[in-house]
């Protein structure tokens, strides 16, 4: 996740950290095999998200954390 809030693309302004909402938290899930003996039994890379939302246009982006 990044540093600190990035810019808007479009209006160079700073972004605002937003939660998700959902049933469940958001998730990214790689094809690729955690290491050790849990990527043996077959358990996939996993990472969290944030969003960050831009106060004047509404672009948003997710970020995982990696």
């Amino acid at each position: 996740m990044p540093d600190s809030p990035p810019r808007c693309p479009d209006c160079d302004v700073e972004t605002e950290l937003m939660n998700m909402m959902s049933n469940t938290d958001v998730r990214f899930v790689s094809e690729k095999h955690r290491e050790g003996i849990l990527g043996t039994l077959g358990v996939h890379e996993t990472y969290t998200a944030e969003a960050y939302v831009c106060p004047e246009c509404g672009l948003s982006r997710v970020y995982a954390d990696v």
